[in-house]
């Protein structure tokens, strides 16, 4: 593992990678953090589990609504140019969520928020895809497993914060790391690192998008990231009410854990990148999501702590299967569109993916929160299946 990431480095573009990895760090954990100072929220707005759902559900709405224009901006524009206005409309979010008097802007605020980070995410995998062609998947991997470190200490670290100072300065430090990354992408990120457009027209870009995605490998790849981001969403929403309400447990231990949910999930994006890189995306998908999947079922069965604990972790593999499942995606398209038609992509799998915390916490409040875990590991075993069609579509394609 250390290897791979050296041979990352030596390339001579590690500040790129040391780049994009922070941005994404600080990008992904900033969503992260609001199941963490939900409770404080839904206390101070008068607000239900189902109304938190929603909350959720439009950060990640907002978030996959802007994947396909930052796609086709990054393919027309350049892809740091991208990155920049992603970093600042998210420090401008975050800004009114300091200052949000009533629920509804603080609403704004947040959708604000993902629409900023949405921008980010079709860029980050295009760059790194790009720069480190050799070992794609391993690049892809850090960047992902950076994007965990985040996930694992920034929400321990706002509900830290949110205990001396009150809940909104839990989001408030995001904005001198914001801050920092955009002079860093300044300095390290290139202008462009994909091929421009062949065609300069609209129209004829838009043809060339459509026949870009219209292919069955490309479905294929989507509806797994589909099954993995709905189960991602779910999990990761819920995760620290779920553990409170339905397995007893005090919000301190719940936090330790869930930041070992994350911590875990660092080592098997590593070793997801690394497995890639030698055997394959789709197998090493199906590899990840199994074990996930078996975590993820049997949580609900299991009333002890201990066997609590090893179910959250085990649970997290399937996080391993996204870096291999970002980069299949990104390989099944043309050069000249990887911005757009993987953004677009995106949009699409992304927004569907968001029905899952909206779904989750109204079953939470019916009191069938179990039924509702059981329910994300079941959409996560799916893409087992489109894992199995796309390496049959590649055998018959030999």
């Amino acid at each position: 593992m250390l290897r791979s990431f050296r041979s990352l480095w030596n390339t001579g573009n590690g500040g790129v990678l040391l780049t994009i990895s922070a941005g994404w760090l600080v990008s992904l954990g900033i969503r992260i953090v609001y199941p963490v100072l939900l409770p404080d929220i839904i206390g101070e707005f008068n607000i239900q589990l189902t109304g938190a759902g929603v909350l959720l559900s439009a950060l990640w709405v907002a978030y996959a609504v802007m994947q396909f224009p930052g796609g086709v901006l990054a393919d027309r524009i350049g892809e740091q140019r991208v990155i920049l206005a992603s970093l600042i409309t998210a420090t401008s979010a975050v800004v009114v969520i300091l200052v949000a008097p009533v629920y509804w802007v603080f609403g704004c605020a947040t959708i604000l928020l993902g629409a900023g980070t949405g921008l980010y995410g079709p860029s980050r995998v295009t760059v790194l895809s790009d720069v480190f062609s050799q070992n794609k998947n391993t690049a892809v991997s850090v960047s992902q497993a950076a994007g965990n470190v985040g996930n694992a200490v920034l929400p321990i670290t706002a509900g830290i914060i949110s205990i001396w100072l009150g809940w909104r300065y839990g989001f408030g430090f995001f904005i001198p790391a914001f801050v920092f990354v955009s002079i860093a992408v300044i300095r390290y990120v290139p202008a462009r690192t994909s091929v421009a457009p062949d065609d300069a027209s609209l129209v004829g870009y838009f043809h060339d998008l459509k026949n870009s995605i219209d292919d069955r490998a490309v479905l294929y790849a989507a509806s797994t990231m589909f099954c993995i981001l709905f189960y991602y969403q779910g999990m990761t929403g819920f995760l620290p009410s779920y553990l409170i309400e339905n397995k007893n447990l005090q919000q301190s231990i719940v936090s330790a854990l869930y930041g070992g949910f994350f911590a875990a999930a660092i080592g098997f994006q590593f070793l997801a990148g690394i497995v890639a890189d030698r055997y394959g995306e789709r197998r090493a998908i199906s590899l990840f999501v199994v074990p996930g999947v078996i975590g993820a079922a049997g949580l609900p069965f299991v009333e002890t702590n201990v066997g609590v604990f090893g179910m959250v972790l085990l649970s997290a593999s399937i996080l391993g299967a996204i870096p291999p499942a970002n980069t299949n995606i990104v390989l099944q398209l043309p050069k000249s569109l990887q911005g757009s038609g993987y953004g677009l992509l995106r949009s699409i799998y992304i927004g569907l993916g968001a029905t899952a915390p909206p779904l989750i916490g109204y079953l939470g409040d019916a009191g069938m929160f179990d039924t509702g875990i059981l329910l994300l590991g079941v959409v996560a075993s799916v893409s087992i299946i489109f894992c199995i069609g796309l390496i049959r579509s590649d055998r018959t394609s030999e």
